[in-house]
């Protein structure tokens, strides 16, 4: 699945000089919530807002999104409303831009997820819909996130991240990038020409290292792997109709997510069978716990270092992208 180039990309769409006004912000909102009564699901909705406010027509990046819903691949963790953004930062900046020697994109991420935090109360799905899926909630999380990420981009983000934890952070990115690694981009250089990595397909990778913008949470190398399972989706949900019978079927105990009700739900349940297996072969999926380490750290960091995860992390990534290339696409 070849996926075209951003060739309309505003860079600067959603970062000028002020924040956002109530009346552009309750324009984010709208148009949110008309794609999301469209299309279903978070991380697609808020990646295809992102990209209508950017005038950009391109799709490929609403499907690396496909297998995001339910909390990257329907684990409950990292909210959708949270990942979308972040691959939209990665297609800013990419690795390229650097502050202090630490990319750019890792500093938006902080401070988007600390602005999601209060606007939320939590990043994990699970807790955002609750056991019983608390619609109003995860609308407010969805809508929300264009103008989260515009007031994001908006800053420079240095508070996000606290002196002792960027230490941590710029020593392990050095030690990653002195070794030519990084998990998510790795995983999507393994799969060409399955999912071919072309520049910009890595650059919308380029935040989710160690855990989710080194935070620790889903390891990077399995979001990578249900991102590229989205290349497998075909056409886009595009009916209230049917997404209003999606929300029926959540609210009374019906099968809301079976494939032939969504067009995105056959990359979840796909994305949902890539975490399974991940867990059983793994242990766990969130990166502290593979790598016994916080990323926060200096000192832990140094541990990791001296004990060469990476080459753990390495191995990790590997059997992602072979696990990734033996499940069907979706057909949707």
């Amino acid at each position: 699945m070849k996926q075209g180039m951003l060739s309309s990309f505003d860079a600067d769409c959603l970062a000028g000089p002020a924040a956002p006004s109530l009346r552009t912000a309750l324009a984010f909102r709208a148009r949110s919530l008309g794609n999301l009564l469209r299309m279903g699901h978070c991380a697609p909705t808020v990646m295809k807002t992102l990209l209508d406010i950017c005038g950009e027509k391109e799709s490929w990046p609403v499907k690396m999104t496909a297998g995001l819903p339910g909390g990257i691949g329907d684990t409950g963790f990292e909210c959708g409303g949270i990942t979308a953004p972040l691959i939209f930062f990665g297609l800013r900046h990419g690795l390229r831009e650097k502050r202090d020697g630490l990319p750019v994109v890792f500093y938006h991420g902080h401070e988007y997820y600390r602005r999601f935090l209060e606007r939320n109360g939590t990043a994990f799905c699970r807790e955002i819909r609750g056991e019983n899926y608390r619609l109003t909630h995860c609308i407010r999380a969805v809508c929300g996130s264009p103008e989260t990420a515009a007031e994001s981009l908006r800053r420079e983000g240095d508070a996000a991240i606290p002196a002792e934890r960027r230490e941590a952070y710029k020593l392990m990115y050095s030690h990653f990038e002195g070794r030519g690694f990084h998990c998510a981009r790795h995983v999507l250089r393994r799969l060409g020409p399955e999912v071919p990595p072309g520049p910009e397909l890595l650059d919308a990778a380029s935040g989710f290292l160690g855990g989710t913008a080194f935070l620790g949470l889903t390891c990077s190398a399995l979001t990578a792997g249900v991102m590229a399972l989205g290349f497998g989706l075909r056409e886009f949900e595009d009916s209230f109709p049917r997404v209003l019978r999606m929300i029926v079927l959540m609210k009374t105990g019906g099968n809301a997510f079976a494939d032939h009700l969504n067009r995105f739900n056959g990359i979840m349940n796909r994305g949902k069978e890539l975490a399974r297996w991940f867990a059983g072969e793994f242990g766990d999926t969130q990166c502290r716990a593979l790598t016994g380490c916080d990323l926060s750290s200096v000192a832990d960091v140094g541990r990791y270092i001296e004990t060469d995860r990476a080459g753990l992390c390495r191995a990790i990534s590997d059997k992602v992208a072979e696990k990734v290339r033996s499940l069907a696409p979706a057909g949707n």
